[in-house]
């Protein structure tokens, strides 16, 4: 199961970044395409209280893959990134999951391949997580064992998964390596916005 990270409010970009166009998409659903494609059984996609959720292509919002929308909505606001981390783990506890793969709505990039990787070596070492990583830093998505989610329910404020990770509080884990940085290309400003339209001409 995914949980897609869609509850940010685009401060620093002004306007709602996930309806932004790209490619022959938007900024949100180009990820949601990626994981609809993936062996993921469904996704936990988090969204604000009052998202009108224009910014989810029409195809995807009429997917009739069975079970894939759990839509869930955040009714807390200025809680931090915790917060609606914690409203897809409810979610996940809810559906009896036995993994969850943390994806962010504003990662453009993140393809099919990057997903399935982390299936398969979480499915091959069955360790408590299994990271992407760029040049030594994580990079979501990360993939998490249910033995983590007492863990991830415990996070406050603007904590993000990583935090578990970099503090090293939840087990052993294991890492795959990746050297194309715009797969992990976060999109928050307008420069990045520039640069990620950049990336899709070239």
């Amino acid at each position: 199961m995914g949980i897609y990270l869609a509850a940010g409010s685009s401060r620093r970009m002004g306007v709602n970044k996930l309806a932004l166009p790209l490619k022959h998409s938007t900024i949100g659903s180009l990820g949601l395409e990626s994981a609809l494609s993936s062996r993921l059984d469904g996704m936990i996609v988090v969204v604000r209280k009052e998202d009108g959720l224009e910014w989810i292509a029409p195809a995807l919002r009429s997917n009739t893959k069975k079970n894939w929308w759990n839509l869930v909505r955040c009714g807390i606001k200025n809680q931090g990134q915790a917060e609606s981390l914690k409203t897809g783990v409810r979610k996940a506890i809810q559906l009896q999951t036995d993994a969850i793969v943390i994806m962010l709505a504003d990662q453009p990039f993140v393809t099919k391949e990057i997903i399935e990787d982390l299936i398969r070596q979480y499915e091959r070492l069955d360790t408590a997580f299994v990271a992407a990583r760029l040049q030594g830093i994580i990079q979501p998505p990360v993939l998490f064992s249910c033995r983590v989610f007492p863990s991830l329910l415990s996070l406050e404020g603007d904590q993000g998964a990583k935090s578990l990770l970099d503090n090293h509080q939840i087990g052993k884990g294991s890492f795959i390596d990746f050297k194309n940085e715009c797969l992990f290309l976060d999109v928050d400003e307008m420069q990045d916005y520039e640069n990620a339209k950049k990336y899709t001409s070239s």
